[in-house]
């Protein structure tokens, strides 16, 4: 392979995609990939770094290559007349780089959902958006002042805890106003992209529930962070999305019908779930829904009060409502087969 002259193209993407993890022997690994001497691959990255898309870090006997970053920030008074589409179209994306349609509709709609709520819900008088993005990945953070999405979920809805207002954004049609908003766009949102966060107070919602529902912090955050990030090449579409949550168009049935719930962000500083009020939190609102999607990823055990609310009396009372239990170990199905048991004679 080395006698062939090799594309420019195809090695500076090979460099570029694969930086990420071989910041510090990405020369190595190139001269080997493409077998080529070492002398080649360095010319390589010096032309990527004068072309803008590579920076040095690091001491001369130990250099390291990064993505180099473009970062954009724009302001907005909200005591202005404007509106989300004008912040998108006149500000937003002019700034954003040559992408695929479909990231470039991604990108639109979760700039749109997470400024129309800023607007309409936080109380806040400034609006903040910063773009980031290198070769591989572009996010978009929209940033409040007001009161902090969990604070306004829990005071419209009179929950006990802030962290009840996680579970209920997770569930989604969550909304104060519904002659104005659906409550669908968290929803979808936060699974469009690879990575979404709500970082307020001292709480974090993730789209993919990887994180921790706490964060620590020296003081609460005042007002929202929303962080959206997606890779700049990836094929997912909107419609794939919409499409996973709404039933075919075939069915005669139409609307946001079924959701996906992670159980364990109900899990507060490792609480095991075991009581009925417990499972009522769960359970609340379910009856919106014809699929309920439950994942117990991350769920150890249940209790049987927990267990029987969800599985037998809600089931009992919704006929309509289907439950669907995922990613479940040996235990809970004991669990819920104990208490379904009777209820299939």
């Amino acid at each position: 392979m080395g006698k062939n002259k090799i594309d420019k193209k195809t090695m500076d993407q090979f460099i570029l995609e694969n930086i990420g993890k071989h910041n510090i022997d990405i020369v190595k690994l190139t001269s080997l990939h493409f077998d080529i001497s070492r002398q080649t691959v360095y010319r390589h990255i010096k032309n990527l770094i004068n072309e803008g898309y590579l920076t040095t870090t690091g001491e001369k006997r130990i250099t390291s290559y990064i993505l180099s970053k473009k970062t954009h920030g724009l302001f907005f008074d909200l005591g202005t007349n404007i509106d989300e589409e004008l912040i998108w179209r006149n500000s937003v994306k002019p700034l954003i780089p040559d992408l695929p349609a479909n990231i470039i509709d991604i990108l639109h709609y979760g700039v749109a959902e997470m400024v129309n709520n800023v607007i309409d819900h936080s109380g806040a008088t400034e609006l903040r958006i910063i773009i980031e993005y290198d070769y591989n990945k572009i996010q978009i953070l929209v940033i409040d002042n007001g009161i902090g999405i969990f604070t306004k979920v829990q005071n419209d809805f009179n929950l006990a805890d802030k962290r009840h207002a996680i579970l209920e954004i997770a569930k989604g049609k969550l909304t104060s106003d519904p002659s104005k908003h659906s409550g669908e766009g968290i929803f979808f949102t936060s699974r469009m992209f690879d990575v979404f966060i709500i970082l307020s107070d001292d709480l974090i919602f993730s789209g993919h529930y990887n994180n921790d529902l706490l964060f620590d912090g020296d003081t609460p955050l005042k007002g929202t962070i929303v962080t959206m990030r997606i890779g700049r090449r990836v094929n997912r579409t909107m419609k794939e999305i919409f499409d996973r949550f709404t039933p075919d168009i075939d069915s005669g049935k139409f609307g946001f019908t079924k959701t996906t719930i992670p159980v364990k962000i109900m899990q507060y500083e490792g609480e095991s779930l075991v009581s009925r009020s417990q499972a009522k939190r769960l359970i609340t609102r379910f009856d919106q829904f014809q699929e309920v999607v439950l994942d117990f990823e991350g769920v150890k055990i249940i209790g049987q009060p927990f267990a029987d609310e969800v599985f037998r009396v809600f089931r009992n009372e919704h006929i309509q409502t289907h439950i669907y239990p995922i990613n479940t170990n040996e235990d809970i199905d004991k669990m819920i087969s104990h208490v379904t048991r009777d209820s299939k004679k």
